[in-house]
This record gives C-alpha cells, structure tokens and sequence, in this order.
C-alpha cells in the first residue's frame, strides 16, 4: 500500500461489506470513483481514500433506503462526477499529485458543501421519518379514542339498564310490602273483631 491505494479486501473490511458487493458498487457507482485500470474482472482494483470515503457514503445511502439509481441520481445532483475526476488531476512527472492552493481551496470548499448538503439531507429524512411517526400515532389515537367512545357509550346503555331493572326491583318490592301490610292488618283487625 506504498501508492496509498487499498486492495478490495481491505477496502470491503473497512467498509464492512463483502468483496463481491464492494466490485459490484465499484462497476455501478464507477463514474464517481477514480479511474479503474483497464481490463481484467475488477478484483485487482485499488481505492483511494477518496473511493472508500464515497463507497461508505454509497453504503449509508443503500442502508437508508434508496435504491441504486436514486444514489446515482443524488452524487450526479452534486456534481460528484465530475470531481471525481478532477481530484485525479493535475499529475507530475513522477505521479505524484500536484497541490496547488487554490485547487485544495475549491476542493476543500467543494467538500464542505456536499458534507453540508448530506447533513441537510439526512436531517429532511430524519423530519420525513418523525412525520410518518407522528401521522401513525395520530391514526392509532384516533382508532383508540373510537375504541374508547363506543366503550363508554356500552357502559352507559348498561348502566341505565340497571338504574331501570333496580326501579322495576323497587316498585315491585314496595307492592309486596304494601300487600304484606294490607294482609297483616286484616288479619291483625280479623282477629280483634
């Protein structure tokens, strides 16, 4: 790793995925990782700091729900593709990079945004998540507070059946008493007399 470059293996552990993922991301997402060497299946392909730091965004990216197409269609919506390729440019006769300040000025400029633009954009999925949430809840609230009303208005039905079965209880009750009275005074009077 003299060159600074990383091999797929150690590239697919620091990303924690498998290399046969990690070669599949490297051919769909190619247009924003730096330049493969031609030919071969891809399994010697190297990754600069740059790629792996743009594999791990594609990775979050996939883990977050996107799909494949809406990652591409968000790097091309930041110009990722193009500053891929600039990154690779200016080299010196050695191969080495050439740093010029005020291209390490844009660069560093460049990067801010885009970190700007994904802390943006997980802060609207995050706000897009606690809205879904809170729709549910106020669905599930609404169904309970149904649940609830037709439970009180059944309560109520049975409690104004007892209030009427202990009145019809009372008045029979007081019928009886009174028949009771009414035969013990004739019988009580029947005696006397």
């Amino acid at each position: 790793m003299a060159d600074g470059l990383k091999t797929m293996q150690q590239s697919a552990s620091e990303l924690g995925v498998t290399p046969s993922t990690l070669k599949r991301w490297a051919k769909e997402f190619a247009s924003f990782l730096s330049p493969a060497p031609m030919g071969g299946d891809g399994a010697g392909r190297r990754f600069s700091e740059d790629d792996v730091a743009v594999l791990r965004r594609v990775r979050e990216q996939l883990a977050g729900g996107l799909s494949t197409d809406e990652v591409v269609a968000q790097f091309e919506g930041e110009g990722r593709g193009e500053t891929s390729a600039l990154a690779l440019s200016p080299r010196d006769g050695a191969g080495g990079a050439v740093a010029s300040p005020g291209f390490a000025v844009l660069t560093d400029t460049l990067r801010a945004m885009i970190e700007n633009q994904q802390a943006i954009q997980n802060s609207l999925q995050v706000n897009r998540n606690l809205q879904g949430v809170l729709i549910q809840d106020n669905f599930n609230l609404k169904e309970e507070n149904m649940k609830l009303r037709e439970r009180m208005q059944r309560m109520e039905q049975e409690l104004s059946d007892l209030r009427k079965r202990d009145a019809d209880h009372r008045l029979m009750l007081e019928q009886r008493l009174a028949r009771l009275e009414v035969e013990m005074r004739k019988g009580i009077l029947g005696k006397l007399f």
